[in-house]
């Protein structure tokens, strides 16, 4: 693998799915962080007109054809990903795991399935209280110490937490306003003069954006001493481009001792927003949600999981013979967490694919979606 950091010279305009444009919305309304297909799409036509190539078919097919992990969050070196889901903090920033709660006698839940649990926390207070916002992004070795833990009672999140505590927090949104531009006169329209504010990711300064690149071969003697400014996001705003063939990770050691053990209650969260064929469950999980891990002999039943309310991706193809809007597809968010029980295998296999894709499709786990991370849950036994 050889990785890539990308430093922005601007902050980064990743839109969603809502209308803008002349006679929709004038507001450009800002994505929390970047899709892998964004990252995907900029590195491919980098790399494309890097190597003089006119982008016939058989240079598109080796474009798409590269493994590209990420973009993940980084500073001083460490990736930093996505707060899990499967976390809650009080007022007195005390946390709690959410958990899947096995059912009582007259104790019902419409979820799909027989296996299918709530998840509930462990341990709940006896007072109710309201959520405490948790940092957005955590370090790989925070975010080691949660997936290592059983029970969460000894995790702890500082009540400011900062970037020296392994934390950060929600990337600001820098807006922009515009204004529209006569093609003819170079100058502000003087009939309409209509107006439009952008939003763009406004990275801090100590951080960048980065990810793993895998089957390169093709392009190994552009990728070997890349250092470029390429557009990167809407408006073709620059950033600067740099491959090293230092700072892979890993899994943490920590992960590994504990899968070695072979536990049977195993966690997996995405790294990056997930595409599965069924929604929210992944392809490869059959009607009774037990299925096999993608490149594994682990057969796993899924017990529970907490996932938010899907996101829209979509965009406008560049391709030959297929320009214009791709259709509308749903992802699961990044930090969304699945709780596994394992029917059949070895969990010792797990740390060959952390931050490797588990989605269905070949393109969505080449495009860099569904990097998963993980850990376990419930008791050591």
């Amino acid at each position: 693998m050889i990785r890539l950091e990308i430093v922005p010279h601007d902050p980064v305009i990743a839109r969603d799915g809502r209308p803008f444009g002349s006679g929709q919305c004038h507001r450009m309304r800002c994505l929390e962080w970047l899709y892998p297909s964004v990252l995907a799409g900029s590195f491919r036509t980098l790399l494309g007109k890097k190597s003089s190539s006119d982008f016939d078919a058989e240079t598109v097919k080796k474009l798409k054809g590269l493994s590209i992990f990420g973009p993940l969050l980084m500073r001083n070196g460490s990736p930093y990903f996505p707060a899990p889901k499967d976390i809650v903090v009080d007022e007195r920033s005390k946390c709690f795991a959410k958990r899947p709660f096995t059912l009582r006698e007259k104790e019902y839940c419409d979820l799909p399935g027989e296996s299918l649990l709530p998840t509930m926390l462990l341990d709940p207070p006896e007072v109710d209280f309201k959520p405490k916002k948790i940092p957005a992004f955590w370090s790989l070795g925070r975010m080691s110490k949660w997936l290592t833990d059983y029970t969460s009672t000894s995790f702890q999140i500082p009540e400011n937490p900062g970037p020296e505590t392994g934390f950060l927090d929600t990337i600001e949104h820098e807006l922009r306003t515009h204004i529209k531009i006569c093609p003819e006169m170079g100058a502000v329209d003087p009939g309409k003069g209509l107006l439009f504010m952008t939003a763009g990711l406004a990275l801090p300064a100590d951080t960048a954006i980065t990810a793993l690149i895998q089957d390169y071969d093709s392009f190994a003697e552009v990728m070997q001493d890349l250092d470029a400014l390429h557009p990167l996001g809407s408006e073709r705003r620059l950033a600067r481009w740099k491959t090293t063939t230092t700072g892979e990770w890993g899994c943490p050691s920590g992960i590994q001792e504990l899968m070695e053990a072979n536990p049977k209650r195993i966690r997996m969260v995405l790294a990056t927003p997930g595409i599965f064929s069924c929604g929210w469950r992944p392809g490869w999980l059959d009607d009774s949600f037990c299925g096999q891990i993608p490149e594994t002999g682990l057969k796993v039943r899924l017990l529970g999981a907490c996932i938010e309310r899907w996101r829209p991706i979509s965009g406008w193809g560049l391709e030959k013979g297929s320009v214009g809007p791709k259709p509308v597809r749903r992802t699961v968010p990044a930090g969304s967490v699945y709780f596994f029980e394992v029917l059949h295998g070895a969990a010792s296999c797990l740390p060959d694919l952390w931050l490797k894709s588990v989605c269905d499709e070949i393109q969505d786990r080449k495009d860099g979606f569904g990097l998963a991370l993980w850990g376990v849950w419930g008791n050591k036994k």
